[in-house]
C-alpha cells in the first residue's frame, strides 16, 4: 500500500464484488467510513484475523496506524472473529457467514445511550458475551471458516493492542516487567491483565525484541521442564514461542517468520497438518520458518544474535548481508517499495553499520556502498 494513500494492490474485491474493479481512492476512503458490521463482513478483514493471508496481514496492519479514529470499531470487529474462530469448520455459504456475523455482533450490543469507549481496548462488555455464546457456538460449529492456531484472548477479559507506524520504535511494559521494544510496522496484542498463576501470552505481528522477566521458582531453569503456567509465550504466526526469563528477536512478517536468540533458552514448537514439532535453542542460534517451506523440519543455525538486534540501539548492521535482504529489511520498516533496474545488484552482499533513524540518510549510504544513484518519491523508491 502506497503510504501516502495514492495505490494499493490490496485487499482485493470480495466474491460477490462487480467484475470491474473500483478505484484505490475510492476503496480507501470506503475503509475510512467502515463500521463494526462492515469490518465484519469484509473477507479480506477475515484473512487479517486469522493470518491466513499475508498481503491482508500487511494491509490492515498498515491501514489501521494510519487510521487510529477507526481503532474502536476495529478491534471490536477483530475480537468478535476472533471469538467465532474454530478448529473444525465446516461449509457454510459465504453471504451466510456475514449475515450471521452480523447478528451475533447485534446480539452483542443492544441500543443503548451512546458513551465514550477507549481506543486499543475491546472486550468490555462481559454482560454481553453471555448472551452470545450460545450464537458463537452455532456459527462455530457450523462453519464460519475462521479457524487460528492460537487465537488471542477473547473470553470477557480485556485486551491491549500496542502498534508502531513506519520508522518508528516503541517501548513496552507488560504486567510482569518483561520489556518489549517494537519495531516498525508491528502490532502486539496482549490480555490487559495476567492474572498470577497463568501462563504469560502475546501474539506478534511485525518485530519485537523481548526482554523477559523470569518469574519460575528460582531452581527451575530448563524451559523444556517448566509447566506451562510460568512460561512467556509468543505466538508469532505458526511458531509458539516459549522462554522462562530470556533476551531474543521474533520477526513475523509476510512469507517469513525468524527467532534469534540472544541468551536464555527458547522453545519452539510448530503445528502443522495435525504434527507438533518442537526445537529447543542455544544463545547465538537463528531459527527461520517460511511457508513456501511449510513442510520442511525447522532448523537452527549460528549467527551473530547482536547484529539482528542492532535496530534496537538507532543502527543497522550487516555482515556479508545480500542486497536482497537489507531491500525486504528496509519495505518492512519503512513502508518502501523498492525497485532495482539490475536485478544482479540484489545478489551483491554488504558488510557495515548505518544509522536507523532518518530513511533518507539510510538510504543515501545503502547507494553509496551500492555504487547507485537513489531516486525517491514519497515511499517509491528506484535504484539505478
Amino acid at each position: 500500500m502506497d503510504m501516502n494513500g495514492a495505490a494499493s494492490d490490496y485487499p482485493p474485491r470480495r466474491a460477490n464484488a462487480a467484475q470491474s474493479r473500483p478505484p484505490v481512492r475510492y476503496l480507501l476512503m470506503k475503509y475510512a467510513v467502515y463500521s463494526t458490521e462492515d469490518f465484519l463482513a469484509d473477507e479480506s478483514f477475515q484473512s487479517f484475523v486469522v493470518g491466513t493471508d499475508p498481503a491482508a496481514v500487511q494491509f490492515w496492519q498498515t491501514w489501521i496506524a494510519q487510521h487510529p479514529a477507526k481503532e474502536t470499531e476495529f478491534n471490536d470487529a477483530v475480537a468478535v472473529l476472533e471469538l467465532l474462530a474454530t478448529r473444525q469448520p465446516l461449509p457454510l455459504p459465504e453471504a451466510l457467514k456475514q449475515i450471521e456475523a452480523a447478528k451475533l455482533w447485534h446480539s452483542m450490543h443492544p441500543p443503548v445511550a451512546p458513551r465514550a469507549q477507549p481506543a486499543l481496548r475491546v472486550g468490555r462488555r462481559a454482560r454481553r458475551w453471555a448472551s452470545a455464546a450460545g450464537a458463537a457456538v452455532v456459527l462455530g460449529c457450523a462453519g464460519l471458516g475462521l479457524w487460528q492456531r492460537a487465537a488471542a484472548p477473547t473470553t470477557a477479559a480485556a485486551w491491549t493492542s500496542y502498534a508502531t507506524h513506519s520508522g518508528e520504535h516503541r517501548q513496552v511494559t507488560l504486567p510482569d516487567g518483561s520489556r518489549v521494544t517494537l519495531n516498525a510496522n508491528s502490532v502486539l496484542k496482549l490480555a490487559t491483565a495476567w492474572q498470577p498463576g497463568q501462563a504469560r501470552e502475546v501474539w506478534l505481528t511485525g518485530e519485537a525484541f523481548f526482554n523477559v522477566q523470569h518469574t519460575a521458582p528460582a531452581q527451575l531453569k530448563a524451559v523444556t521442564a517448566a509447566p506451562a503456567n510460568v512460561k512467556f509465550t509468543v505466538h508469532a504466526g505458526p511458531l509458539d514461542v516459549a522462554v522462562l526469563g530470556t533476551q531474543f528477536d521474533v520477526l513475523n512478517r509476510p512469507g517469513r517468520t525468524n527467532v534469534i536468540l540472544k541468551s536464555g533458552q527458547v522453545q519452539l514448537r510448530h503445528q502443522l497438518a495435525g504434527r507438533t514439532e518442537e526445537l529447543l535453542m542455544k544463545p547465538g542460534e537463528l531459527v527461520e520458518y517460511r511457508p513456501a517451506e511449510a513442510q520442511a523440519p525447522l532448523a537452527k543455525r549460528p549467527v551473530n544474535a547482536e547484529l539482528y538486534a542492532a535496530w534496537t540501539t538507532g543502527h543497522l548492521d550487516f555482515d556479508n548481508t545480500p542486497v536482497s535482504e537489507i531491500i525486504t529489511l528496509l519495505e518492512d520498516t519503512y513502508g518502501l517499495r523498492i525497485s532495482v533496474r539490475d536485478p544482479a545488484l540484489r545478489q551483491q552482499k554488504l558488510t557495515g553499520s548505518v544509522p536507523n533513524h532518518d530513511v533518507d540518510a539510510l538510504l543515501n549510504a545503502f547507494g553509496k556502498s551500492l555504487d547507485v544513484s537513489v531516486h525517491r518519491e514519497g515511499n517509491r523508491v528506484r535504484l539505478d
